[in-house]
């Protein structure tokens, strides 16, 4: 049996102790706002954009920690700081969101998707629910009423184009789409939400995944067609766990719900996700040096892209949050299996020994790749989240498994 309390502990130690101080100490920018994408594995600066869907996340992963860890001052002063930027240079007139800016915070790239959109209005939620002041109320429900209106615009553009030039989607936006309803909740009336998380699911569902094979691909044509290139084959292992972290956030908080898509698929999907987690585990797995690889192909073909093979430390966690959550929901015990051997490889090989935080990948050799903690896309958003909740819900695990061991009844979906 797994000593969950033993567990839980070492989750809130690597959050604490190695990933938060990491954080808090090397990428704050004082001088001119916002924060440093770019951090060396000693936390030195590297010279570089700032990327405002990475400032976004940092914003939100503290401003979230506040609002649902311990609530530390500290926390909360690093996201406003940085909520500040977003506000004051993240947005074009129309408050769209541009891709990238300067380390002044002048525009250098725009925004072809919704993914700097979601994050930010997300991170806006989030400083609103810590501080309860009402501009970041307001700011987040018009960034994403814009971002609802760009959207129409853009599938309607791609719908009048259908036999011209390909028009991939990747799954990245529509997670963000999704994430980003989830977290807006609170600000929306009912009627509003529901038809908007029900759009949300509806993209992921019947677009991204293929049915055949029950599979969630990273890219796909208009309306879910499959592309038979290395691109549309491939799986992508991260984006598919946190796919499903937040599809089981949503399983675990629509029970109250009375209607529609979302309760009547509920417990189906909630089923359906964990076998996509354990299935996924399978085919990632690195038999012969361990870890879960970063893609997959989709009809085993031979892979072109020469990463497929690295082991990043975000894909690890994002693995071990949803098949914990797996657990918890559907008392799955392989899922329970499979956490044992992604975290003993996890915090055997990704927590630097020598400093604070984690190393970002390693190769098959376990020797870290990147001289670098933070990456234009890779930062903080999915360690201070995926440890944060892995922790908490190792802590409800104990008594779930002597439950499940005695012959007793599950307990209901929210307790």
């Amino acid at each position: 049996m797994l000593d969950f309390q033993k567990l839980s502990a070492t989750y809130h130690q690597a959050l604490l102790r190695q990933v938060v101080p990491f954080w808090l100490k090397n990428s704050r920018d004082e001088r001119y706002g916002g924060y440093f994408d770019l951090l060396s594995t000693t936390g030195d600066i590297i010279e570089g954009d700032k990327f405002v869907a990475m400032q976004a996340q940092q914003v939100w992963s503290f401003a979230w920690l506040y609002n649902t860890f311990d609530g530390q001052p500290t926390w909360l002063e690093h996201a406003r700081h940085g909520a500040v930027f977003l506000n004051k240079f993240a947005h074009a007139d129309t408050l769209a969101c541009y891709a990238q800016l300067d380390r002044l915070g002048h525009p250098v790239a725009p925004s072809y998707t919704s993914i700097a959109d979601s994050i930010t209005a997300m991170a806006y939620v989030q400083v609103h629910r810590a501080t309860g002041e009402d501009e970041w109320a307001m700011l987040a429900k018009q960034v994403f009423s814009i971002l609802l209106q760009r959207r129409v615009v853009v599938r309607t553009e791609q719908a009048t184009t259908i036999g011209g030039f390909r028009h991939l989607q990747h799954l990245s936006e529509a997670v963000a789409i999704l994430k980003m309803v989830q977290e807006i909740k609170p600000l929306l009336d009912e009627e509003t939400w529901r038809q908007n998380v029900d759009l949300a699911l509806q993209d992921i569902l019947y677009e991204f995944m293929d049915r055949r094979t029950d599979t969630i691909r990273e890219y796909v044509l208009p309306e879910g067609a499959f592309a038979n290139t290395p691109e549309g084959r491939r799986l992508n292992v991260g984006l598919t766990f946190q796919t499903a972290n937040y599809l089981l956030d949503f399983y675990a908080e629509s029970a109250s719900l009375k209607s529609g898509l979302t309760i009547n698929n509920n417990r189906k999907l909630g089923v359906q996700v964990v076998t996509w987690c354990l299935r996924l585990c399978e085919q990632a797995w690195d038999e012969t040096n361990a870890g879960l690889n970063q893609y997959v192909d989709l009809k085993q073909q031979p892979f072109i892209f020469p990463d497929w093979q690295q082991k990043w430390a975000w894909v690890q966690v994002e693995a071990l949050s949803a098949l914990i959550k797996g657990y918890v929901y559907t008392r799955n015990p392989d899922c329970l299996k499979w956490f044992k051997r992604i975290h003993d490889y996890t915090f055997q090989h990704f927590p630097d020994s020598k400093q604070p935080g984690w190393n970002l990948v390693i190769d098959q050799h376990v020797q870290p790749i990147l001289s670098a903690k933070a990456i234009p896309t890779v930062g903080c958003f999915s360690l201070i989240r995926c440890l944060a909740e892995t922790g908490q819900l190792l802590a409800k695990c104990g008594p779930l498994y002597q439950k499940e061991q005695s012959g007793r009844t599950g307990m209901p979906l929210n307790s």
